[in-house]
């Protein structure tokens, strides 16, 4: 019985993290402050440029990563999520 209720504590606890940092991503980006945190939030480093895309529909922000690569992502102004190159 312990069990059980230890493992569904911990399955409340997963899910509801998941669940959070979903709806933290789908939020809509209005500045390119905004999609230079959520990039360097997952790839961390240091931000070297951002800019906004002529379509409106995001941010490119370049960074270079603590490795010394320099890389570029595309963050949707929509949704706040990084899209795949």
């Amino acid at each position: 019985m312990k069990f059980r209720i230890i493992l569904l504590t911990f399955l409340i606890i997963v899910v509801s993290c998941y669940g959070s940092e979903a709806t933290a991503a789908d939020k809509k980006v209005t500045s390119s402050k905004q999609a230079a945190k959520i990039v360097q939030k997952k790839y961390g480093g240091k931000v070297l440029k951002v800019n906004k895309q002529k379509n409106n529909n995001g941010y490119k922000v370049k960074i270079v990563k603590p490795n010394g690569q320099v890389v570029s992502k595309k963050v949707n102004a929509k949704t706040g999520k990084i899209e795949k190159n």
